[in-house]
Formats: C-alpha cells, sequence, structure tokens
C-alpha cells in the first residue's frame, strides 16, 4: 500500500516551467496574475505538490496559448499551434 507521501512522479512541475519559459511567462507573472503566491507555483515545479484543476483552468483561461495537455502529462509541444485553414 503507497503511503501519502510518497513521491508522486506522474504529473511533473518540469512540463509547467517549460510551457511558462516557450510563452515568456515568469513563474512571478504568473503567480501575480492569477493572485496566488510564487511559492504555490515554486512547489509544484519542484514536484512537491500538484496543482488544483481550479489553478489549471485558471492558467488555461488566462494564457489560452498554453498546451494544458502538455503541462499534465508532458505529451505535445507546450504551446497550441493555430490550424490553419
Amino acid at each position: 500500500m503507497a503511503g501519502r507521501r510518497e513521491k508522486k512522479t506522474n504529473i511533473q512541475g518540469k512540463w509547467l516551467k517549460e510551457a511558462l519559459a516557450v510563452q515568456e511567462v515568469t513563474v512571478y507573472r504568473l503567480a501575480k496574475e492569477l493572485g496566488y503566491s510564487r511559492e504555490k507555483f515554486y512547489r509544484h515545479i519542484g514536484n512537491k505538490t500538484y496543482l488544483s484543476s481550479e489553478s489549471l483552468a485558471e492558467i488555461a483561461t488566462k494564457f489560452p496559448t498554453m498546451n494544458m495537455r502538455y503541462v499534465l502529462t508532458g505529451e505535445g509541444k507546450p504551446v497550441i499551434e493555430k490550424a490553419v485553414s
């Protein structure tokens, strides 16, 4: 049986960090625009915590070109590319 303090490995904070870097958004700016402390995101980037679905939804709303699938799974590219019509 897994303990509650087991290291979280299936969602990695590095994907958020990479997505922010591609968008040229700092953790400071992300936290300020969403009204959270920087520490919330630094803890996630350090793989110490998960982000809530509410936080992820706020990020997706504030930064619509950020690929949330990438942030959650590392799959695809950090930025959503617009389809050419």
